[in-house]
């Protein structure tokens, strides 16, 4: 088990839910996502954070994400190439339930340090007991393609497969969500800092 420091990258796949069919905004297409394959199973689908929209657009990456997915990389220190990639400052942090990654943790606001109104929000995972990296006041993200096997992946287990038949959603008839609060339910938050490094074919 390779241990964890500033420079080790950890990542979170998001992939398309296929039953939310006929939307085509990615403010409001939803996403099954996790750390590796067991928590993409068992996720509720959420929309996307503007800081994660912005970057997915910026990176040209629109189609691939409506089409099939993304993977999200994070990292501590900056690196040493820096194309592609965005700097996070954290703003406002809250104790409160994490829904997604258990118990009850510090969730955190980043912003953009190039944009305005860009954020995401990120949840504390460190554990006295086991170890691990507090989550840190700077974060560096990129995203890129679903691999073809993480697709593959996806296909076999159903996620990316749509009703067969589906009546027309609240949505499409009163439009886009707005994002009103600080941090909304249905928005996808992402996990700070592991406490090893692991593969999306790896087992929880």
């Amino acid at each position: 088990m390779r241990k964890f420091d500033s420079r080790t990258v950890w990542t979170l796949t998001l992939i398309r839910n296929g039953k939310q069919e006929g939307d085509e905004d990615i403010r409001s297409a939803q996403f099954r996502f996790g750390r590796w394959t067991d928590e993409v199973t068992q996720s509720k689908p959420k929309r996307l954070p503007s800081g994660l929209r912005s970057m997915i657009e910026d990176s040209g990456l629109t189609d691939q994400a409506m089409e099939s997915g993304i993977v999200i990389s994070m990292v501590i220190a900056t690196p040493s190439d820096l194309t592609g990639w965005g700097e996070f400052l954290s703003t406002v942090s809250v104790e409160q339930p994490a829904e997604r990654w258990s118990g009850t943790r510090t969730r955190v606001l980043f912003s953009s340090r190039n944009g305005v109104n860009e954020t995401l929000e990120f949840v504390d995972l460190y554990n006295p007991c086991i170890g691990g990296t507090r989550l840190p006041n700077r974060i560096w993200l990129k995203v890129e393609e679903l691999p073809i096997s993480t697709i593959a992946w996806a296909i076999g287990n159903g996620i990316l497969e749509g009703e067969k038949s589906r009546q027309i959603t609240l949505s499409e008839w009163i439009g886009s969500p707005l994002d009103n609060t600080i941090i909304p339910e249905d928005i996808i938050s992402l996990p700070g800092p592991p406490s090893r490094s692991y593969l999306f074919h790896d087992s929880d």
